[in-house]
């Protein structure tokens, strides 16, 4: 929608673009804040007990159809958080591109991607 200037689903060219994206406070009723593009714990994992603070990158632009109200979200300036985090097996983030050469990761890759050793690295 936001190339085309018309909704995807009903061809309406009548749009409404809201850029930030903003959430209301939970702790204040005067209060709106920023819907980060991505938010994780700040070891970069997804899930945990953790107490610590957060880390948040980017923010939401969100399309939306004036006719029908089919909304289309986009993520911005999330890409350079995401490929530190996609790094950590923790952060349930990984990365897919469709154009890629095929890519078979081998056991001993995925150890060592996990342990930053190969195996007999780390029987020794």
């Amino acid at each position: 929608m936001r190339t085309s200037r018309r909704c995807v689903k009903c061809q309406c060219p009548r749009l409404w673009q809201v850029d930030p994206f903003l959430i209301p406070d939970t702790d204040s009723g005067n209060v709106v804040k920023l819907l980060p593009g991505v938010t994780r714990l700040a070891s970069g994992s997804a899930i945990g007990g953790e107490m610590r603070k957060r880390i948040e990158a980017g923010r939401f632009e969100v399309w939306i159809c004036a006719a029908c109200g089919y909304t289309e979200w986009y993520a911005l300036d999330v890409n350079e958080m995401l490929g530190r985090l996609a790094q950590n097996p923790r952060s349930g983030v990984q990365y897919a591109d469709a154009d890629a050469p095929a890519r078979s990761d081998t056991v001993g890759e995925k150890f060592q991607s996990h342990h930053g050793r190969t195996e007999d690295e780390f029987r020794e």
